[in-house]
């Protein structure tokens, strides 16, 4: 079970408390951590150990193996995992007809004021939009790329109603869109359907 831990402190008195910093710079994604219970309450409770810096450092190496990890795992996407991935989020699928955008994903990329770090996981997920593209082109369903899109439209639009943006909000669809499995395969399965709608339709604003 994970929880999700300040890095500096969110109220006065608590471990690490920066009065500088905004309420929205302290609960924004950068001054956030996964950790289980037990080290929750670890670097909590001995923040002289445990300080800002030195949990920054450790949330920064943990999140370059997670993209080492993703990046190796993306060349290994097969059908099966794309297969996988889109039989869970069919779940969330909708018959509405999506908007499908013209913008270069570039420009969508600076829109949103996507980080460099977000920036690489979609470059990563680009290498198998092609891929994406044969499996969905390839499915029985001929609605099938249409009612995906629509899915994740809707997520989007949850996501956005809880105040998420730019990498926060890329992120909660990124989980989405494999949450259904925990291994770096079905992961980078899920990136790449994610980066295949956000090039090809409008998941994210234009």
């Amino acid at each position: 079970m994970a929880e999700i831990a300040h890095i500096a402190g969110n109220r006065p008195g608590s471990s690490r408390f920066d009065p500088k910093m905004s309420e929205d710079d302290r609960n924004s994604a950068s001054n956030l951590v996964v950790v289980c219970p037990n080290c929750h309450k670890k670097i909590d409770g001995d923040p002289a150990t445990y300080t800002a810096d030195r949990l920054r450092a450790i949330k920064k190496e943990h999140e370059e193996w997670v993209m080492k990890s993703t990046e190796e795992s993306m060349h290994q996407v097969s059908f099966a995992e794309l297969d996988n991935i889109t039989k869970y989020l069919m779940e969330n699928a909708s018959d509405e007809a999506p908007s499908y955008a013209l913008t270069h994903i570039r420009d969508k990329i600076s829109k949103n004021r996507l980080s460099p770090s977000t920036r690489q996981l979609i470059l990563m997920g680009t290498t198998q939009v092609k891929q994406v593209g044969g499996f969905i082109d390839k499915h029985p369903d001929d609605r099938f790329g249409e009612r995906l899109a629509a899915g994740f439209a809707r997520q989007y639009e949850a996501e956005t109603k809880k105040g998420l943006s730019g990498d926060d909000l890329f992120d909660a669809l990124r989980q989405f869109a494999s949450q259904g499995y925990r291994d770096f395969r079905h992961g980078a399965a899920g990136l790449a359907v994610l980066v295949y709608l956000f090039e090809k339709c409008e998941v994210f604003e234009k």
